[in-house]
């Protein structure tokens, strides 16, 4: 495998390859977050993922192409493919497929391994059609970066996440669909003079037992790649590192869609209620109209990220053997586990205030959703660090709605359980960098349902 070299960034707790930020993500919240933008049947769900896909890992390959011109054509396509591994998406055959496709206009690539087909697979029923949008979009995008010229394909029915043995994609020369890359580029004004971008992050205010710099240490010696397959296996849940801005755009573009949706079409609202199962239950307390039902379902996609992520991480040999020994108090689990959540690439969390069993205020600098879209949107009207509300939320349900040390099996039940009890935690922003603010910030409350 080619070298692929990540910089990690201590003082904003970003990490970048080839001048993109990379952030570390789970199984569960790549097909929680794709599921909840494919289930909109009102937007153009197809084009925001492999748009999203083809636009990061463009501009990403053609900055390293860029630093180093010596590359000839195999040696590029041999980078994506260690590139694409390394982080955890799968193997994409790349070189063999191109050599054999040679003087073709048409060809199709094929792969046995890919993360977001294995994810997908986990669906309860049979998908209808062949999901793997970033497997696609990350082909586009690679070519493009690398032979100077369009392509465009399409995903066909034989698919890992149909639950066939491998995923087939057919790639076309030519075409105006994704002409748009080689001008394309990232960073608005707003990011460049808001202040969230160059703050400086302050040390710990609240304190315990738990030694941050030590656990940040002893995790980043450890090497997160991926195996033979392309895989990322840890914590008992498969792990990506990700394009930060792979989330943000699919993320923000489904927010914008199906907010205009909802404007020209209100009674939406009442069908999407059966579309997203989660909304039957969040109806009761939020009024769902509007920009506030995007954000709760992109909210509940981060509640999902932090039960099985976090509560697989506080429930791992690892955690056993280097945090274990700091942690004196139940609250020691959350100062834990935010430690970990700083080796992500997320920013910097801080808790600014934390009542046990009652309340968590939780700081972030440099959150990678917030400058995603300052990047690439501008300025914020309105809060947008949704997987930072999301997971504290499933914190304070992890450590005092259930009870995490005891070591609960995390399954679909015990989710239930915990995150939609008559008394469990849920998380307003009262701070957001996108909004001009130096750090975002989350209140996390318990919230009487009606």
């Amino acid at each position: 495998m080619m070298s692929i070299q990540p910089q990690s960034h201590s003082a904003t707790g970003v990490c970048d390859i080839d001048a993109q930020p990379m952030v570390f993500h789970c199984n569960h919240y790549n097909r929680t977050l794709q599921q909840t933008i494919e289930n909109c049947r009102h937007i153009d769900s197809r084009s925001i993922l492999i748009h999203a896909a083809a636009e990061v890992s463009f501009l990403g390959l053609k900055q390293h192409f860029l630093m180093h011109p010596e590359l000839n054509i195999t040696e590029r396509l041999a980078y994506a493919e260690a590139l694409y591994a390394y982080c955890g998406f799968g193997l994409l055959p790349l070189v063999a497929t191109l050599k054999a496709a040679q003087g073709q206009s048409a060809f199709k690539l094929s792969t046995a391994s890919s993360h977001y087909g294995q994810a997908l697979a986990l669906n309860f029923e049979k998908r209808r059609f062949a999901g793997e949008y970033f497997d696609l979009g990350f082909v586009i995008g690679t070519l493009m970066a690398t032979f100077g010229f369009a392509v465009q394909g399409r995903l066909t029915n034989e698919a890992l996440s149909l639950k066939h043995k491998q995923t087939t994609m057919e790639i076309e020369l030519g075409g105006e669909e994704f002409a748009y890359l080689f001008q394309l580029e990232s960073g608005t004004t707003a990011y460049l003079s808001a202040v969230g971008v160059s703050a400086e992050v302050p040390e710990r205010k609240v304190r315990s037992s738990v030694d941050e710099h030590a656990i940040i240490q002893t995790l980043s010696q450890i090497t997160f790649a991926g195996n033979q397959y392309g895989l990322i296996p840890a914590f008992g849940v498969q792990l990506t590192r990700h394009y930060a801005d792979y989330y943000n755009l699919v993320s923000f573009r489904f927010e914008q869609q199906l907010t205009q949706a909802l404007a020209q079409r209100p009674s939406l609202t009442d069908l999407l209620v059966y579309d997203y199962p989660a909304l039957f239950y969040y109806r009761q307390y939020i009024d769902l109209r509007g920009l506030s039902l995007s954000r709760t379902l992109l909210i509940e996609a981060g509640h999902i990220c932090g039960f099985n992520t976090m509560g697989g991480i506080m429930s791992s040999e690892a955690w056993d053997q280097k945090i274990m020994p700091m942690i004196q108090t139940r609250e020691d689990w959350l100062h834990g586990i935010i430690a970990v959540i700083n080796t992500l690439g997320w920013g910097v969390w801080r808790i600014s205030e934390l009542v046990p069993d009652e309340q968590l205020v939780i700081r972030v600098w440099h959150p990678y959703e917030s400058l995603g879209y300052l990047r690439w949107f501008g300025m914020a009207d309105h809060p947008i660090d949704y997987l930072v509300q999301g997971v504290a939320a499933s914190l304070m349900n992890l450590v005092y709605e259930g009870d995490i040390t005891e070591r609960p099996a995390l399954t679909p039940q015990y989710y239930q359980q915990i995150n939609r009890s008559s008394t469990s935690f849920w998380a307003e922003q009262s701070a957001c960098v996108a909004m001009g603010d130096e750090y975002s910030e989350v209140k996390v409350t318990r919230r009487k349902r009606q």
